[in-house]
């Protein structure tokens, strides 16, 4: 538990689930169990599929979720007070996702057999929303999932959009979609909360946008709402009528929560906060490579890192200092899964702003190889 501050009692700290020890996590699956049994999954789930058309594919997305997340926490915290929603740092297994602990039966459990669920967290549970069903997961590659976005280039949309419109497009179009549609089943459906999974999802989605905030971005809201309207601090979130200024400040107000590393952590500029090295010897110069690009290629995916101001030892630019910075276990970026034609039907998307930042995703990938960067993910 944080201290107390800006009226909030209590302050929570959301951590990687990962971190969690046997007794943290049993104790949190045990609150999870009897918010099932009582009835709360059906009811968060019946709540996104309402109203998932007013907050999805506009900039009611971000906002709205993080108040969703804070409800679920709180419904939590009647059974257990410290309860902490933790987050799945999906960046850092973004390279092979069926791979990750998180989906093994230690923690929320893997793909379904024949469709169903039969491990971990929700073994065999049977869901009540939006009629009686096995909980499904179903990847999107039979026993594998396609690759997610890098933390690369999550990190550069960072960097590189400085309105919420643009900065929620971007990640609503890559890395938000991968997920879902990489682990299939009732993840990728209007009632996606059924799966814990989802809960996971979001709580890293409003991590990087609250790193995001604490990088100049603590009052920024613009774009449109589900009406076409303006988005403003005044806009008033569907469901529960609250206005988006009252989610803008994580630690205040209802927000009653933190993430892991705390303000400090969050504000620095390195690609090491966004998502955590594998390696755990990698978290000081996880830039280095990102650093020995050329300054071009700084210029136009990385901007915060173009002032030339590289971590102690770093090499700055051109093919040899990029060389010499590659790792052994360093790897190039892979292809990320498009988003599928069902996925933007379903979600009314504008196809013309897909498929721009579908090319650019792929324009990045192409670039980042095409200069030898190896990723240390």
């Amino acid at each position: 538990m944080a201290d107390a501050q800006n009226g909030c009692s209590h302050v929570v700290v959301r951590r990687d689930i990962t971190s969690l020890s046997p007794q943290e996590w049993s104790r949190m699956a045990s609150v999870i169990q009897r918010m099932h049994q009582e009835g709360w999954f059906e009811y968060y789930a019946n709540i996104h599929n309402r109203e998932f058309g007013n907050i999805h594919g506009n900039d009611n997305f971000f906002p709205w979720h993080r108040r969703f997340l804070r409800d679920f926490e709180e419904v939590a915290q009647r059974y257990d007070r410290n309860f902490a929603l933790p987050y799945w740092d999906e960046l850092r297994d973004s390279r092979s996702p069926a791979s990750s602990v998180v989906l093994s039966s230690r923690f929320i459990g893997g793909n379904g057999f024949g469709s169903c669920v039969r491990d971990g967290l929700q073994s065999n549970w049977n869901m009540g929303f939006p009629s009686n069903h096995c909980l499904v997961r179903s990847y999107d590659r039979g026993s594998q999932m396609q690759p997610w976005y890098s933390p690369e280039y999550i990190f550069s949309i960072m960097q590189r959009y400085n309105d919420m419109h643009n900065f929620r497009e971007h990640i609503e179009y890559s890395l938000h979609g991968s997920v879902h549609l990489g682990m299939g089943g009732d993840m990728s459906t209007y009632w996606s909360a059924n799966d814990f999974a989802f809960w996971l999802h979001h709580a890293n989605l409003d991590r990087l946008w609250a790193q995001w905030q604490s990088w100049g971005h603590g009052s920024t809201m613009d774009g449109q709402n589900q009406n076409g309207s303006p988005m403003s601090l005044g806009s008033r979130l569907p469901h529960y009528g609250d206005p988006v200024s009252s989610t803008m400040q994580i630690g205040s107000g209802r927000m009653c929560f933190q993430y892991a590393g705390g303000s400090s952590r969050r504000s620095a500029k390195a690609m090491s906060f966004v998502a955590e090295p594998p390696n755990s010897s990698e978290d000081g110069n996880a830039d280095a490579g990102l650093h020995a690009l050329p300054e071009h290629l700084r210029k136009k995916w990385f901007p915060m890192l173009a002032n030339g101001q590289a971590p102690s030892g770093a090499p700055m630019n051109g093919t040899r200092s990029i060389q010499s910075v590659s790792r052994a276990s360093g790897k190039p970026l892979l292809y990320p899964a498009p988003l599928t034609d069902m996925w933007v039907s379903m979600h009314k998307f504008d196809r013309n702003s897909v498929s721009q930042i579908m090319d650019e995703a792929r324009q990045f990938v192409a670039e980042m190889n095409g200069a030898k960067y190896l990723s240390p993910y």
